[in-house]
């Protein structure tokens, strides 16, 4: 067994929302500040420099010599070529799940489109209508681990909302069939094999071979996610993601391996990833440490397990289950998993997660993978103002007027006087001057 210590809160500590908050995922926020001199560098030279900058940073970075920037470019004979290339079961997989995030996004588009207009007494016309975003970009990553499932969950939504033009960028230096397959299954025909902050920078800035887009989808690394936040304002962004984080609320009837691979299928994500435990049964707890403590040197990725759980593990003390819903809205995880008696009637009082997770059956890897939700999911308790990423995320409401002669005479004065009222003359005068 490890000699490890594991960060445990309680709340009978007067302390105790300070100490959380300064535990929140603090590692972060002190890297973002450390390189993001270094991230405005080559945003700034991706600028000025379009394609010779993108040749230099990969025999920079990668250490291959290339002098051709279609090297760069896999074209949809390569795309489809790889997806025959992939076993049948494998194949059988992705179109099932494909097909459910379809399923579930279509019905967010069936439930979110609503166009709308009234005409009033005086005969004005108000309304307001949805138009989808031209082009996007879309960043899958291509780091520690493959993800085909992030394919899905980028750019089916974004179909199904009639994006006309959808750029993909993917940063993996081998061949990588089932991300590949994933695309062929989405109906991409060209992928870029460019990553990190020049990725990011091409999609906003463009150059002479790539479009600049109007929107970046897709989670990264720190450089991914701290040039999306630079860029933000010249393009669109999906999110400010950070790094993965699962908040689980559990009591001591609670299945204790259900628990325990919870937390350690959110800390394999990354060294950052951040797992939270909130529990009344302080004898559970100790129980979850001293198993975790055994079961870390069996793990498949121990080495980012061991550091994610030593580092951002908390392991949370609770009164009572009126005291734990307040410090879940207060965290406002990415995920969360409610594995307690009466969970629906829990549920009621939470407002701030990400994408949640409820009852013994409910692995939060079938939100990621099978049952059709999405995962590109705000982190860093964002998720007080934003929600999943959707279909409303490749549409933007477009806001009309129309009025006749008899509305204008109406409102005539009360528009003129407001104006007035704030010093800004000219707005009155035109209104005004419709009168001659």
């Amino acid at each position: 067994m490890l000699k490890i210590n594991l960060t445990k809160l309680d709340t009978n500590n007067n302390k105790f929302y300070n100490n959380l908050k300064y535990l929140l995922n603090l590692n972060f926020d002190n890297i973002l500040n450390k390189i993001e001199n270094y991230v405005k560098n080559i945003i700034y030279n991706v600028k000025k420099y379009k394609e010779k900058s993108l040749l230099f940073y990969h025999n920079k970075f990668e250490g291959k010599l290339i002098n051709n920037f279609n090297n760069f470019i896999i074209n949809k004979e390569k795309i489809k070529e790889a997806f025959y290339k992939l076993d049948k079961e494998t194949r059988f997989i992705l179109e099932i799940c494909k097909n459910r995030i379809e399923i579930i996004h279509n019905k967010q588009k069936e439930n979110f489109i609503n166009n709308w207009k009234t005409i009033e007494e005086s005969g004005n016309f108000l309304g307001q209508k949805n138009n989808n975003i031209e082009n996007i970009g879309v960043y899958v990553p291509g780091g520690k681990a493959i993800y085909p499932s992030t394919v899905f969950m980028n750019i089916l939504p974004a179909k199904i909302s009639n994006v006309g033009k959808i750029e993909v960028f993917f940063p993996k230096k081998e061949k990588n069939n089932i991300v590949l397959g994933a695309l062929y299954l989405c109906g991409i025909k060209r992928i870029f094999l460019i990553g990190g902050i020049q990725a990011i920078a091409t999609m906003a800035y463009g150059n002479n071979i790539i479009n600049r887009v109007d929107k970046i989808c897709g989670p990264g690394n720190i450089y991914v996610a701290l040039s999306k936040k630079i860029l933000y304002g010249f393009v669109g962004i999906d999110s400010l993601a950070g790094p993965s984080e699962v908040v689980i609320f559990c009591d001591k009837y609670s299945n204790i391996e259900n628990i325990i691979f919870d937390l350690f299928s959110q800390s394999e994500h990354d060294k950052l990833s951040q797992s939270i435990l909130l529990c009344e049964n302080i004898d559970f707890i100790k129980k979850v440490e001293k198993i975790i403590k055994k079961l870390i040197p069996f793990l498949y990725r121990k080495n980012i397990n061991y550091n994610s759980i030593l580092n951002n593990i908390l392991l949370i003390k609770i009164k009572n289950k009126n005291e734990a819903f307040n410090i879940i809205n207060f965290i406002s995880s990415e995920h969360f998993i409610l594995n307690i008696k009466n969970n629906f009637e829990f549920f009621k009082n939470i407002k701030n997660s990400g994408s949640n997770f409820i009852g013994f059956y409910t692995s939060e890897s079938f939100g990621d993978y099978s049952m059709g939700l999405n995962h590109i999911i705000p982190t860093k308790t964002n998720s007080k103002f934003s929600s999943s990423l959707g279909v409303y995320d490749f549409y933007k409401k477009i806001s009309y007027l129309k009025m006749n002669k008899f509305s204008f005479e109406k409102f005539l004065h009360l528009t003129s006087n407001f104006s007035l009222k704030e010093k800004l003359f000219t707005h009155s005068e035109s209104v005004k001057i419709r009168l001659k």
